[in-house]
């Protein structure tokens, strides 16, 4: 724990950014309660942000392989895929 933390304070700025790619993506999915395509695509660029931001932090850490981006993207569509049947189950 104390690890993650000392992670967080180094690189404040990006998880700042990844704070607010994340609360976007949660206010518009639910100000665009009663549009469900608005809901779907605000989830999809979510998710686009979400990689794109995991491979710019991994780039500037110096740290970016292929497996990181595979597993951001899995998070990403794992992610997209859960809000898109709760969306299309209504």
């Amino acid at each position: 724990m104390k690890k993650l933390v000392a992670e967080i304070k180094e690189h404040i700025n990006h998880y700042l950014v990844l704070l607010f790619i994340l609360i976007f993506g949660a206010l518009a999915f639910f100000y665009f309660q009663r549009v469900p395509q608005v809901q779907v695509l605000s989830v999809f660029i979510t998710a686009v942000f979400y990689v794109v931001w995991g491979i710019v932090h991994h780039y500037l850490e110096e740290d970016l392989h292929l497996r990181v981006v595979l597993e951001y993207a899995a998070v990403a569509l794992l992610g997209f895929l859960i809000l898109l049947t709760l969306i299309k189950r209504v």
